[in-house]
C-alpha cells in the first residue's frame, strides 16, 4: 500500500507524459519482480525423482501398513506405524524393511490403555506420547505408563479428537517444547451417513489449535485465519478443512485444501502470507455428496482440485506440498478413476524451485509417504503382495533448479 501511495506522488509530481510514462514502466517492472511466472516453474514426471524403492515386510497378522512418523536413531531411520487402531504400534528399519519392534498396550494393569489411539509421537524406541478418541493423554516409557490425563479444552464440538483422527494423512499432533503440545483438530458435525440430517459447520469454526501443557495439565484454544472469501465460499463442504499446518522455526505454516495461500504465524498471529506459484493450474470447485443405498460420503468432484499436505523436509531445508489435480475417466466414484497428482517443491522462503506429476489409478490411492535423511518415500500405486507394502524412493537432490 506505501509502495502504491508513493507511485501515486510520483505521478502527480511528474506530470509531462514523458515522465509519467517512466513512472508506469517502473511500477510495472518492480511488482513483476516480486513474482515468478508460472510458465517459468518446470514441471516434471516423479520418475525423474525415483531412485529406489522400500519394501516393508509384514507378517500374517499385519492387514495395514499406516505411517505415523519416522525417527532417526542411532544412525538409522525408523517408520512408526500402526498396525491396528487399537493398541498394536510397530517400528520398521528403512535400511532393510524389517520389523523390529511391535509394543501391545495392555486392556488392564496399571499401564493399561484405553480406547482407541488417535494421535501418536515417538521420541527414540521408548518413549510414546498417546491421545486416545476421547481425549486421554499418555505417556509410556519402556512399556511403562508414566502419565495419563483427560484434556480438559473447552471447546465443545462433539468428536473433535476422533475427527481429528481420520481427517486427512497428517498426524495432526506435535511436540512444541517439553511438555507442550499441539493438537490441530477438526470443528465440523460429520454428515449422517445418507445425508439425510443437515450438516454445517459450527460457529466456532475458526479455533483450531489445542494447545496442551503436559505438566501443567491445562489446554487452551487457538484461532487460526481463513483466506479472504474462504468461509463463504467453502463453509458448507467438508472437503475444504481442516487447514493444513506445518511448524518450523516454531512459527506455523498455515495451508487450507482450497487456497494457494500460506498464512506464516509466530504465536499465532499472522506475521506473513504468501502465495505459493505453480506451473499448474488449480480448479477449486470443492466436492460432492455420493450417497449409495443408505450410505453416503463426500468426495471430491471429478474436475476438482484440492492441497492434500505441505512439508518441511529439515534435512534439504524445503517445503514440499501434494496436491490433487484432477481425475480422469469414465467411472462414477474416486476409486474407479485415475487420480492426477502433483509433488512441489519450494525453498525455505516459500519460492518455487520445481514440480513433478504423478497418478494412482483406478482402484489405488495415495495413503502414505514421508520424508526420511535419504528422500521421500511415497507408496506405489500397485501392492502386488500381501506379504509386504512398498514405496518409491525419490532422491530430491536431483529436483531440477530454477
Amino acid at each position: 500500500m506505501k509502495f502504491f501511495r508513493l507511485i501515486c506522488y510520483f505521478w502527480i509530481m511528474f506530470k509531462s507524459p514523458f515522465s509519467q510514462i517512466l513512472v508506469f514502466l517502473l511500477s510495472i517492472t518492480l511488482f513483476s519482480c516480486g513474482e515468478k511466472a508460472s510458465d517459468e516453474i518446470y514441471v516434471g514426471k516423479i520418475e525423474e525423482l525415483v531412485a529406489g524403492d522400500l519394501l516393508v515386510k509384514k507378517d500374517s497378522l499385519t492387514k495395514n501398513i499406516e505411517v505415523k512418523q519416522v525417527i532417526h536413531h542411532q544412525g538409522i531411520d525408523f517408520i512408526i506405524s500402526l498396525a491396528d487402531r487399537e493398541r498394536t504400534i510397530q517400528y520398521y528399519s528403512i535400511q532393510t524393511g524389517e520389523k523390529v519392534k511391535e509394543i501391545k498396550l495392555p486392556f488392564d494393569g496399571p499401564d493399561s490403555f484405553k480406547g482407541y489411539i488417535g494421535l501418536l509421537i515417538a521420541e527414540g524406541m521408548d518413549s510414546l506420547t498417546i491421545v486416545n478418541m476421547d481425549g486421554w493423554f499418555y505417556d509410556y516409557y519402556q512399556g511403562n505408563r508414566i502419565k495419563e490425563e483427560h484434556i480438559d479444552s473447552k471447546l465443545e464440538f462433539p468428536n473433535t479428537y476422533y475427527s481429528s483422527m481420520y481427517h486427512g494423512r497428517r498426524n495432526n499432533f506435535t511436540k512444541v517444547s517439553e511438555s507442550q503440545y499441539q493438537i490441530s483438530v477438526v470443528p465440523l458435525v460429520a454428515p449422517s451417513s445418507n445425508f439425510s440430517g443437515k450438516t454445517k459447520a459450527f460457529d466456532k469454526i475458526e479455533e483450531w489449535i489445542i494447545i496442551f501443557d503436559s505438566k501443567e495439565n491445562k489446554a487452551a484454544v487457538q484461532n487460526l485465519t481463513f483466506p479472504f472469501g474462504y468461509r463463504s465460499d467453502f463453509v458448507e463442504d467438508h472437503l475444504s478443512y481442516p487447514p493444513i499446518v506445518e511448524i518450523m522455526d516454531s512459527k506455523n505454516y498455515v495451508l487450507f485444501p482450497y487456497s494457494d495461500s500460506v498464512f506464516v504465524m509466530s504465536d499465532f498471529k499472522i506475521v506473513d502470507r504468501k502465495k505459493l506459484d505453480s506451473g499448474v493450474e488449480f480448479n477449486f470447485i470443492g466436492g460432492e455428496n455420493i450417497v449409495r443405498g443408505e450410505y453416503g460420503y463426500v468426495e471430491l468432484k471429478k474436475e476438482a482440485s484440492s492441497h492434500l499436505d505441505f512439508l518441511y523436509d529439515k534435512y534439504r531445508n524445503v517445503f514440499i506440498r501434494i496436491s490433487k489435480i484432477n481425475e480422469s475417466g469414465a467411472g462414477e466414484t474416486t476409486r474407479e478413476r485415475t487420480k492426477h497428482h502433483l509433488l512441489s517443491i519450494y525453498d525455505a522462503d516459500l519460492n518455487p524451485i520445481s514440480e513433478y506429476t504423478f497418478d494412482f489409478g483406478p482402484g489405488s490411492k495415495l495413503e502414505n509417504y514421508f520424508i526420511a535423511s535419504d528422500g521421500f518415500y511415497l507408496n506405489k500405486p500397485d501392492q502386488v503382495s500381501e506379504d509386504q507394502y512398498e514405496f518409491y524412493r525419490l532422491d530430491l537432490s536431483k529436483i531440477k533448479k530454477p
